[in-house]
């Protein structure tokens, strides 16, 4: 049924009523002087439909139409050809449609109902099917990677780790772990189940942005699948470590020659009486440090003090301690002993619990390592270290720095019990963790897991740069959008072109870039599928939200097709072009 006729235009719609008096009245008054005669008039009403004709044209009326809807399907990928006949049977030509990403679904325009087949459409065409009646039936059942995780980004030294979960394994085939000229780097074998928690491990031997794969063998080696695992492995840049020490120790001595052993710029201070020390320098200028104020800890990245020294410095040394650690992001790294775990609150940045625990094992190895019976009382400032998802310290945030501690003890022995890359590993996380964060003027976040070529990636960045320009791989100016309530937020979206490396790179600094790696269709099917079904599960909450008796009756405006317009002002304009040669 009709309800009524509207403008779609109608903001325009006093501009065009104007303009199109003012065109019939020069019209009139071009004609004025055959007034008397009858063809006159016949003249003014021919112009009148012709200027009405145009001013529709131009405002495009139309009506409200109030219909049925109907039921249709839309097939996704993975969709079950039984459940498709299933469905054609039970509805007798019911309307199909094959979904593809990014392009416009033609029967969501005429239907109200329909059933999604598969394992959904992609969550940035989700808004194509907003207020309509879907039942999601799902699809046939996902075999693969489910999940694949690891860090983007670590340093050079540090363990590559990837947690991976695979979806159906058979039995004797196995997973590989190889790096960017494809050796083999770790493995592990699957077991009969319907999913298996997997983890590998790898030690990069060198910096830059690799291609590592992981790889899935059966029992004649011969290669099943293959997904790339893209790291980007950064070499670091030497630290200036500072260590207070109120007597010598095996753990300091070890330490100290590791960081030294890595590059790092080490001064250590070892007190052998009252108001006497002992002075070490590796790989940098011999500058004795005898009182610890604001403008010396300004030029050290880490500062390493036993309890000790800690407790001994006093209300005005910790003061001093603080604002370095508050202004300028000093990471101060607490040596454990006996007496650390019985500080007052008042000078203890860490709140502790008994645990009677004396030892734990970690990266798989038969040898344990001492700690003292504690853990760590968690809160919203304090942070744990993680390695091989043990704890091996925690750190408290403060402002631009942080104060950490660890507890475990006499770590130097697996040097000597032949676990020199246990005792690294160790060593090397607590160190980047606690080590002073360089400041960036440019935060960079993706938003995306798996990008793709052609495909929307949404990106974050923070800055305080004014009028940031952001440019992509192939010099094309990305748009940004300002946040509001943020003003150094903005986001933006790019569709990349390139399969592989990546990057984004502010215009006017080209030091500030963002690497992100593509991947072609055929990778990671497994996990975006999985994704993309949990996505349209959220939104479509299984058959919840569909109409299975009758369709839903929606009122919706249908444009007056201006092919009409057209005709009627074309025969005016014909009848007033024609006309004079007719009288004449």
């Amino acid at each position: 049924m009709n309800d009524g006729t509207v403008f779609l235009n109608q903001q325009h719609f006093w501009p065009v009523i104007l303009a199109g008096v003012l065109l019939w009245s020069v019209f009139i008054w071009k004609e004025w002087e055959q007034r008397k005669q009858s063809r006159f008039w016949i003249k003014l009403a021919t112009s009148f439909f012709a200027v009405l004709s145009l001013m529709l044209i131009l405002l495009k009326p139309a009506t409200w139409q109030e219909f049925i809807g109907g039921k249709g399907i839309i097939i996704t990928e993975g969709y079950r050809p039984d459940q498709l006949d299933s469905l054609k049977s039970t509805y007798k030509r019911i309307r199909t449609e094959e979904y593809s990403a990014g392009k416009a679904l033609v029967i969501a325009k005429d239907l109200d109902s329909l059933f999604l087949l598969g394992h959904g459409v992609e969550t940035f065409d989700l808004w194509q099917l907003k207020e309509k009646s879907i039942a999601f039936l799902g699809g046939q059942q996902l075999s693969g990677w489910a999940k694949v995780s690891h860090q983007n980004t670590i340093q050079l030294g540090e363990i590559l780790q990837v947690d991976a979960k695979y979806s159906n394994p058979k039995s004797g085939h196995w997973v590989v772990l190889a790096d960017n000229g494809g050796n083999p780097l770790d493995s592990i074998s699957f077991e009969d189940g319907q999913e298996q928690l997997i983890q590998l491990v790898a030690r990069p031997k060198a910096s830059g942005q690799f291609v590592y794969r992981l790889l899935e063998k059966d029992e004649a080696n011969n290669i099943i699948s293959e997904e790339p695992i893209p790291i980007q492995i950064l070499a670091g840049e030497p630290l200036k470590v500072l260590m207070l020490n109120t007597f010598p120790t095996f753990e300091s001595k070890y330490l100290k020659n590791f960081l030294a052993e890595k590059g790092h710029e080490v001064v250590s201070r070892t007190q052998l009486t009252k108001g006497k020390y002992k002075f070490e320098y590796f790989n940098g200028a011999t500058n004795p440090v005898y009182r610890l104020t604001e403008q010396i800890l300004k030029s050290y990245d880490l500062l390493i003090i036993d309890t000790e020294s800690y407790t001994d410095l006093g209300t005005a040394g910790r003061k001093t301690l603080e604002e370095s650690v508050n202004k300028h992001g000093l990471g101060v790294f607490i040596q454990p002993g006996e007496s650390t775990f019985s500080l007052p609150a008042s000078r203890n940045p860490f709140q502790f619990k008994r645990d009677f625990i004396n030892e734990i094992a970690l990266g798989g190895s038969s040898i344990t390592i001492q700690k003292h019976p504690f853990d760590f009382q968690m809160d919203l400032r304090t942070y744990p270290i993680w390695m091989d998802s043990t704890s091996v310290g925690a750190y408290v945030a403060m402002e631009k720095g942080k104060i950490g501690t660890s507890l475990l003890q006499n770590t130097y022995q697996l040097i000597l019990e032949g676990e020199a890359e246990l005792y690294a590993d160790i060593w090397t996380q607590i160190v980047n963790n606690m080590a002073r964060e360089e400041q960036k003027e440019v935060k960079w976040t993706s938003l995306n897991t798996i990008p793709r070529i052609d495909q929307p990636f949404d990106f974050e960045l923070r800055t305080s740069i004014k009028n940031v320009a952001v440019s992509s791989t192939e010099g094309a100016n990305i748009p940004l959008l300002q946040d509001v309530l943020v003003p150094s937020k903005w986001t933006s979206t790019h569709y990349p072109r390139y399969h592989g490396w990546n990057e984004l790179k502010i215009s006017n600094d080209s030091l500030d870039s963002y690497t992100y790696f593509v991947f072609d269709n055929n990778q990671y099917r497994t996990v975006a599928s999985i994704k993309k079904l949990e996505a349209n599960l959220r939104e479509f909450d299984s058959e919840s939200t569909f109409k299975t008796t009758t369709s839903e009756t929606r009122r919706t405006l249908k444009p007056i097709s201006s092919i009409w317009f057209y005709v009627i002002f074309l025969l005016c304009l014909g009848w007033l072009w024609l006309e004079p040669k007719l009288v004449g």
